[in-house]
């Protein structure tokens, strides 16, 4: 007699795509909004999730207009698949209904799984095993299949994968530690260089490559792996390599044994590296005492108190000048020079740039001018040579000079108020990934702060958990009074953890925050 499929247990996985088995045997979670709800809950597990935020996650922008009947619809769906020996029409156990919304209980998860092992693994190394602390890392990363959440977009998945690629980073780190501390061969510094390439911004890996390439007698080549990364970060973040990186520099200048020790990626500390040094001579001992640390400064400063004056770790390079100047010049002189007949050129490219439909309709409108103005043209029926022009050639060139006008003006006063452009886009995705990467840093920096005088250049990100009331006040649909409230609710809740808090604490909807969404960031407090 065979078990029934409900006594075997099920387990799902989120390092990856969406996916739940049954012993060995994977199970067929249907559609792909149905396996999105399914991902809302595994995110909460045995916590109960609203309708509503259901319905945000899965259907963002375009929800359907009886959103709780199809989520509904779904949960009967994963209910069938995942607990299939439930009785029709009664309360799912696994699956359940409460007040506060939908709730998975009892869920088996390979994100669990990943840092139980890393935990494990941790513990390997402290109880100086660090052969075993090593293997067990590697089986952990092993339970990664792609990208987290593969396939599923949003704001809520992308949050949730960016912080389970952060975790995932971490532990590479960890593991790359442990291996470089007890052996280098050629294939781990392909494996580190192959992980440089997928983890850019982590200068733990970096440092761990410079130190597997000097340790196999390469020293050039680790010199040259430090000029690649500050090559990296000053061109893309306009930042200096960390001063911990630049010491591991410089004692592989100077020969010195070195190496990089990772953080406990999940224990909630700062996963910068530390590096610890091992002189091949005794250093000698210090002429003075150090001076005592200063009392930490607090998370948040009184209301319309002067920003504090802040120790850099690293140089910032100079911001690149602003074309704005050039690109108004250039939309409101292109379709005068070329006659009207590229009015609509720049538009076209505007809409590319900043992704709006305003740029794009524009361009069809101008264009749509230009085969008029030609039309009017070719139905003309007087010869070429002819002293007088028709109505049909009156019209047409005095559509031509309205449409040259009108488009040179329009162009020049989009083109002075940029909005989004895919440059600022590509630096606020740097600039959300170093922030994740240091959260001092990036406080220090200064990003998501307008209201400071600062060379870099975050693509116009806001911090929710810094950033004065007026900055807030300025972004679109959020006037002062909610600004206020944003700041104020900070003060007496907390810090916010993600964008999403503004709507979950009732202090903007669900719409006005999907407008800004883009430019926000909630970096933690010190």
């Amino acid at each position: 007699m065979t078990d029934s499929p409900a006594a075997v247990p099920l387990r799902f996985a989120i390092l990856g795509p969406v996916r739940a088995f049954r012993g060995a045997e994977p199970v067929d979670l249907g559609p792909a909004k149905q396996r999105a709800v399914l991902a809302v809950l595994l995110l909460n597990p045995g916590r109960p999730v609203p309708v509503h935020r259901i319905v945000d996650a899965v259907w963002g922008d375009d929800p359907p207009e009886n959103g709780p009947n199809v989520v509904q619809k779904y949960v009967a769906g994963l209910r069938r698949v995942l607990d299939p020996d439930r009785s029709p029409r009664t309360p799912g156990q696994l699956l359940a209904l409460t007040d506060g919304g939908y709730v998975l209980r009892a869920v088996t998860l390979d994100a669990d799984e990943f840092r139980a092992r890393l935990s494990r693994a941790d513990a390997e190394r402290q109880a100086g095993n660090p052969a075993e602390a090593a293997r067990v890392a590697r089986g952990a990363l092993d339970l990664w299949h792609g990208e987290a959440l593969g396939g599923l977009a949003g704001p809520v998945f992308e949050t949730a994968r960016n912080r389970l690629t952060e975790e995932q980073a971490s532990a590479w780190e960890l593991w790359a530690e442990l291996e470089v501390g007890h052996g280098v061969d050629s294939g781990l510094i392909s494996e580190l260089g192959r992980l440089v390439e997928q983890f850019p911004l982590r200068e733990g890996l970096r440092a761990q490559l410079m130190i597997a390439l000097q340790r196999a007698g390469r020293q050039a080549e680790a010199l040259a792996a430090f000029r690649d990364a500050r090559e990296y970060f000053l061109e893309q973040l306009g930042a200096e390599p960390g001063e911990r990186m630049q010491e591991a520099h410089r004692r592989i200048l100077r020969d010195e044994a070195v190496y990089v020790e990772a953080v406990d990626p999940w224990a909630g500390r700062d996963v910068t590296p530390q590096v610890t040094v091992v002189p091949m001579v005794s250093p000698p001992a210090p002429s003075s005492p150090a001076p005592s640390s200063p009392a930490p400064a607090p998370a948040f400063p009184a209301p319309g108190a002067p920003a504090p004056e802040m120790a850099m770790p690293f140089v910032l390079a100079p911001v690149r000048r602003d074309v704005r100047g050039i690109e108004v010049v250039v939309a409101a002189l292109l379709p005068i020079f070329i006659c009207t007949v590229g009015s609509w050129i720049w538009f076209a490219w505007a809409a590319v740039q900043r992704r709006t439909r305003h740029e794009l309709i524009a361009a069809i409108g101008y264009f749509l001018g230009v085969l008029a103005v030609v039309f009017l043209f070719s139905v003309d029926p007087s010869p070429l040579d002819s002293p007088d022009t028709s109505a049909a050639e009156d019209a047409a060139l005095m559509l031509a000079v309205l449409l040259s006008l009108t488009a040179a003006l329009h162009g020049a006063i989009l083109a002075a108020h940029p909005g989004d452009t895919r440059r600022a886009r590509a630096r606020r995705d740097l600039a959300r990934q170093f922030a994740a990467v240091n959260p001092d840093g990036a406080r220090q920096a200064g990003i998501g702060r307008p209201d400071l005088l600062r060379a870099f250049d975050d693509g116009g990100l806001l911090d929710l958990n810094h950033a004065p009331v007026q900055e807030i006040a300025r972004l679109r649909g959020v006037g002062p009074g909610e600004a206020q409230r944003i700041v104020h609710d900070r003060y007496e809740h907390g810090p916010y953890r993600q964008p999403a808090d503004l709507v979950t604490r009732g202090l903007v909807t669900a719409p006005a925050l999907r407008r800004v969404e883009r430019w926000l960031i909630c970096i933690p407090p010190g």
